[in-house]
This record gives C-alpha cells, sequence and structure tokens, in this order.
C-alpha cells in the first residue's frame, strides 16, 4: 500500500551540546494522583494550589510536585480531572506523609435526553454531529481573541521500554495575540528556565535526525513533513482547537471547515467536572488503511470545547485496527491529547501532549569489525564480527575496495586457516610506484578507520555461518517521540518582553537560545516524572 502524506509536522532532532541546567533548586510536595476503584494512575489532572492561579498536570504515570514554599500562601491542594469528583487536599498534612497518594472517585453519570429548544412549541435531541458543529461555531466567542500570555512547563523527550530518554524541560512563556491572528505567524516564546535532565538516561542514537534516504530513523507507515521550527512550534501547530483555521494535522487538517466531513461522531455517556456534565463525543474515521480515533468534551451550556483527543493508527496486514489510545502500541502513528479550562469568562491551554512513533534499526547480526593492512605480508585482513560462510567468502565479486575513492584490483581472497572470522585479501597494482605509495600510506596507520577512512571496503552476498547476510537489518526497535507543555499561569495583562528576549523559532528549543529574566521565577517550576509509586495505601 502507497503511503499516505500527513499534514503531520514533523522536525528532525539535534543533539544538544552543552547547555547549562538552570532549574531552581527547591524543596517539593511529592505526589501520585490516582483512580480509587481501578488503582491505577491518572495522567494529566490539575492541582491548583487554593487562592492561587497557578497549578501543574499530573505526569503519565499520575505523579507530580508542587513547591513546599507554598504550604506557607495556601493549606490545600484542588485536584480535579474529567470524570472524576474533586478532592481537595491538605498541604501540611501531605507534608507530614513519606508517600502521598491521593484517590479520586468517578463520576460518571449515563447518558441523558438534553434538548435544545427550536421554538416554544417544538424541542428535539441533539446529535452528536450538530454538537461538534455548534462547538466549532463557538470557538470565536469561547476563545480569546485579546492577547493573553500562558506560562509554564514544557518537556521533549523519548520513550522507549517503560523509561525517558532524552528528557530536556523548561519554564517558558507563549505570548499569543489572540485566536483571531495567526499562530504561526504572530505568537512569540521567551524561555525562562532549561534542564538537560541527567536523572534519565540519555540516548545519542535515538536523538539522531530522521534519516528516510537510509532508514536509520523513521517514522513507519506514514511520510511527514518538517515544518521547519523547533519542537515546540511543532506542538503548538498540533493545537487543532488554537489553528482552527488553518491546517494541523491529519485527519482533522482545518477544524473549522474539514473536521466535520471527514468523521463519524457518536454520543457516549456524559462526563462530569465539579458535577457539570459534559458531552461526550466519540470520533472515528477510516481511510486508505489508517484509523483515527477521537474523543471531545463540550460544554453543555456554552458548547465551549474542553478536550480535544485524536490517534491516528495504521492497520495491520490482516485489515485490523488497534483501537487502545494509550500511545503505546505498535500502530501508533501519532496522538494529540489536548485540554481547556476556563478562566475568567475565556478557555485557555491547560495542557497539549504531542507524541509519534518512530523506528531504530538494531544492530547487523553480522558486520566488519575491522579492516587492516599489513605492510609487511602485503595482504589486507577483514574481519568479521562472526565466523564467515567459506563458500561466499572466496568469491573475489563479493568485495570492493576504494582507496581515496579509487577502485583497487583484488586478484584473490581466501580464508584465514586461524581465524574463522576473518578473510585475506591480496591486491594486484599494475604500476609499482602505486604499490609503494599505497603501503607506505599505511606504515603509521592500523585501521583504514585510523588512516582518515580513505580505504573503504564494500561487501556483498556474503553470510555468516549461521545465515545472517552481512550489514542486514533484520529488526526494528520502536520509540515514542513527545512534546509537551502544561500551563501554570493565565495572565491576560502582562508587559511584552523586548524583541531580542524571543526564541528563535528556526532553532531547537535547547540550542543557543536567549534566556530571558523573570522576576517571580521561583513561583514556577519543573514538573520533572517522579518514579512509579507502588505503596498505595490511601492518604
Amino acid at each position: 500500500m502507497s503511503h499516505i502524506r500527513l499534514f503531520f509536522l514533523l522536525l528532525s532532532v539535534v543533539p544538544i551540546i552543552g547547555v547549562a541546567q538552570l532549574e531552581n533548586k527547591q524543596a517539593y510536595i511529592e505526589g501520585y494522583v490516582y483512580d480509587a476503584e481501578e488503582k491505577a494512575p491518572i495522567p494529566f489532572a490539575t492541582i491548583k494550589v487554593k487562592g492561587w492561579a497557578k497549578g501543574v498536570v499530573t505526569n503519565r504515570n499520575g505523579s507530580f510536585k508542587v513547591p513546599k514554599k507554598f504550604s506557607e500562601l495556601s493549606d490545600t491542594l484542588i485536584v480535579t480531572s474529567m470524570g472524576y469528583e474533586t478532592k481537595v487536599v491538605s498541604i501540611h498534612q501531605m507534608i507530614a506523609r513519606k508517600s502521598n497518594v491521593i484517590f479520586l472517585n468517578p463520576h460518571v453519570y449515563g447518558l441523558e435526553e438534553t434538548v435544545l429548544y427550536a421554538s416554544k412549541k417544538k424541542k428535539r435531541k441533539l446529535s452528536a454531529r450538530s454538537i461538534v458543529r455548534k462547538a466549532i461555531r463557538a470557538i470565536p466567542d469561547n476563545y480569546p481573541n485579546q492577547p493573553f500570555s500562558l506560562t509554564g512547563y514544557y518537556r521533549d523527550y523519548q520513550w522507549h521500554e517503560n523509561d525517558y530518554l532524552n528528557l530536556n524541560e523548561a519554564i517558558l512563556s507563549i505570548y499569543d495575540k489572540g485566536f483571531e491572528s495567526k499562530d504561526q505567524q504572530s505568537t512569540q516564546f521567551a524561555l525562562h528556565s532549561i534542564l538537560v535532565n541527567e536523572n534519565f538516561p540519555r540516548d545519542t542514537i535515538s536523538n539522531q535526525p530522521y534519516d528516510y534516504e537510509n532508514r536509520n530513523k523513521v517514522i513507519n507507515n506514514a511520510i511527514l513533513s518538517s515544518h521547519g521550527g523547533n519542537e515546540l512550534r511543532i506542538l503548538r501547530v498540533h493545537d487543532a482547537i488554537r489553528n482552527y483555521e488553518v491546517n494541523s494535522y491529519a485527519f482533522v487538517y482545518k477544524l473549522k471547515s474539514q473536521f466535520l466531513s471527514g468523521h463519524s461522531f457518536e454520543r457516549a455517556k456524559d462526563i462530569f467536572l465539579d458535577d457539570l456534565p459534559f458531552y461526550n463525543i466519540t470520533v472515528t474515521k477510516s481511510q486508505n488503511g489508517y484509523e483515527a480515533f477521537g474523543q471531545l468534551l463540550i460544554d453543555k451550556e456554552n458548547f465551549s470545547i474542553y478536550k480535544l483527543n485524536y490517534s491516528l493508527y495504521f492497520k495491520d496486514t490482516n485489515g485490523k485496527s488497534v483501537e487502545s489510545i494509550d500511545g503505546l502500541e505498535k500502530d501508533l502513528i501519532f496522538e494529540v491529547l489536548s485540554e481547556y479550562r476556563p478562566f475568567k469568562d475565556k478557555m485557555f491551554l491547560n495542557y497539549i501532549t504531542f507524541n509519534n512513533s518512530f523506528i531504530l534499526p538494531e544492530p547487523p547480526r553480522f558486520f566488519i569489525e575491522e579492516l587492516l593492512v599489513n605492510v609487511v605480508t602485503r595482504r589486507l585482513s577483514l574481519t568479521f564480527n562472526n565466523p564467515v560462510d567459506e563458500q561466499k567468502a572466496n568469491i573475489i565479486s563479493n568485495y570492493e575496495l576504494k582507496f581515496f575513492g579509487e577502485p583497487l584490483t583484488i586478484k584473490e581472497v581466501s580464508l584465514d586457516v586461524a581465524n574463522p572470522r576473518t578473510v585475506l585479501l591480496f591486491l594486484e597494482f599494475k604500476d609499482g610506484m602505486k604499490e609503494r605509495d599505497f603501503y607506505n600510506y599505511f606504515k603509521n596507520y592500523q585501521t583504514n578507520k585510523e588512516a582518515g577512512a580513505k580505504l573503504r571496503c564494500y561487501v556483498m552476498n556474503i553470510t555468516d555461518i549461521h545465515g545472517n547476510l552481512v550489514d542486514k537489518i533484520y529488526d526494528y526497535k520502536e520509540y515514542q517521540q513527545f512534546r509537551e507543555f502544561f500551563t501554570q499561569e493565565v495572565q491576560e495583562d502582562f508587559e511584552t518582553p523586548i524583541p531580542s528576549s524571543f526564541m528563535d523559532m528556526n532553532l531547537p528549543v535547547f540550542e543557543k537560545q536567549p534566556l530571558q529574566k523573570k522576576d517571580d521565577l521561583e513561583n514556577y517550576w519543573m514538573n520533572s516524572p517522579l518514579k512509579v509509586v507502588y505503596n498505595l495505601d490511601e492518604d
């Protein structure tokens, strides 16, 4: 099947070198939020400090941390999550405990017969499609059209074998001129502090740029175009609500004009937040071997969109699709999870997380370890990691040698009797001067690598005694690439920084970016992931 070209925007990752760890050192209260019935972590629950606008959103394992200094300013935390009962927790009680596990009770009622009064005499039940249509049309009224700023916690990382890789964190501000402006042209960003987190593994291989030409690192089952910006810009583009008038990602495209026509919608059981019911709309689409699954949570009063989740999968060879949207299945191409919450009379971003899968080749089972030029015996020793199949090792046409780009003539090959992993190559020179220059060049070197890789050996059709073909990739490892932003404070009145303090969106977030001073930086914090908790005693 031919690959589909997606409006899914991707940036090659650039290794981070020499970034200072600038996270403020302060004491924290650490905790976890769990489902009281399932005893499972609740990701993306919102935790606010009572009396303050600032807060945090839980990590995927339900973990969070809040600076202890807030215990001097407030006595409680307010914990909320869509579909759960709100819980108020004492900060002082949390400080006294070693392990803080906050349990939330599910709050889901049955499907209700909600009606729309079309006239004094007639009333009708809204369909799922009608609800979504009204929500999209209401975006200009429900979301800010005037300038505002969001200050919060940003991070990007890879996820592999249940662990974080290459975790980079920042506190930054987003200066948005309002939903009537074009986000990509007008929004500015400022970094306040950054942290290359060394508490989690660093992996230069998974952090390398995407390479479709050699398939060293690719996103499977999709051809993804680069947006020409950094990871934060890529994340912003995938906020389909903020960018409802422009192309965002497949198959949402333009939320305003294309989303409705391309998807199927169904009403599920209402979901509650603070005893307020929300329309719960499931979204599906199937096209050209791809399956999309989504969810919309919409306010019943003013039709503002609180949550938009969207996942795209590739069907397997049996025509089956993955129905889970937990972001870990091998068939996942990408997933966007976003939530908005009200502030004063408008809706503002609470968090957005965007991840895509990619694959890396595992090392070949059979490969060349060393090429040695022996200037005394005037032969070349080509050593592999495994014993070589003798029959194929003795075929001259299976080898090609080049020195400074010019081909060399091989007159004889044979398997080394003393070492079955080594093939001996004997050269033929028609010009004695060239032969002398060749061996003189290697007098001070042992391997072609040390000689500046001027001698290159290309091997074809050679197998080891187990039948493994040289340099063949037999398997790939799958990874997830995440970019996430969690709002800690919304401001409608703010002083715009000088232009020189803004981030260069054509460079990676953590590469040679200016840092903007922020006087109250200690009031914001990086919610770095905590280790999984196993003690589930209720507070």
